[in-house]
């Protein structure tokens, strides 16, 4: 699953970043070795785009005409369209152009000269960030490497019975340092004759009240022996109210 994932969203992440860095580079290429030219637009072209409905709106891009510095005409459609008419006919405005190929052309303004390429590169690093992100994700949840990945994929487990919960008891409390502690139990596994010791995940309150001998609820992987969850809420709960009184 983390791996499709990946591919998925990581491959489409992918392509928009490549897509976005080259349109973008191009028109840094434009902007550093073009010329610049006063334009008019002479035409409003109507188009479709799809809204977040997927329904059909009108969208207006301007067409604007230049002279190069040889005296030539050129014309050429605004890369952005807009919901309403952004420029009147016969509007002047700044143009960059490249003197090699003059049709290749944009107008100076930040919505049509890099507002494309830029959209286009945050949303590929975002989607790859997704994907790393949910590829983290469920190869936590797979591994039950963190606390909260254990519980998940203890959680997962338990509704399709391959977990079982079994009642323990607080032998002991370790302190980490820097004011981290863990409780240590034993319990005994089903179908066992002896008991094992497990190990609490870390948290940041000091104990106060006496925990030895408290029951705690353990959930652990029938299959392996190091995927295993303690049930801390209820005796943290009880030690923050004691740390309020």
């Amino acid at each position: 699953m983390k791996w499709a994932v990946l591919f998925l969203f990581g491959g489409m992440g992918l392509a928009f970043l490549i897509s976005g860095l080259v349109w973008g580079g191009r028109r840094v290429a434009l902007y550093r070795n073009g010329l610049p030219a006063q334009g008019r637009v002479v035409a409003i072209e109507q188009g479709e785009v799809a809204d977040e409905e997927e329904s059909p709106r009108p969208a207006y891009y301007p067409v604007v005409e230049f002279i190069t510095s040889d005296g030539q005409a050129h014309r050429f459609r605004g890369s952005t369209g807009s919901s309403s008419p952004e420029f009147g006919i016969g509007s002047e405005v700044g143009v960059r152009y490249n003197p090699n190929e003059p049709e290749q052309a944009q107008l100076i303004k930040f919505s049509h000269f890099w507002l494309g390429p830029l959209l286009l590169t945050i949303g590929g690093l975002l989607a790859l960030s997704l994907a790393c992100g949910v590829f983290y994700i469920f190869g936590d949840i797979e591994g039950g490497r963190s606390p909260a990945g254990r519980s998940v994929k203890l959680r997962m487990l338990e509704a399709s019975g391959k977990a079982a919960r079994i009642e323990g008891r607080v032998t002991g409390i370790r302190e980490r340092g820097r004011g981290r502690y863990v409780l240590i139990c034993r319990a005994t596994r089903p179908g066992s004759d002896w008991e094992e010791t497990f190990e609490s995940a870390e948290f940041g309150i000091r104990p106060e009240g006496e925990l030895m001998g408290r029951s705690v609820i353990i959930t652990l992987d029938k299959e392996r022996k190091d995927l295993y969850s303690i049930e801390l809420m209820p005796l943290l709960r009880e030690m923050m109210e004691k740390g309020d009184d």
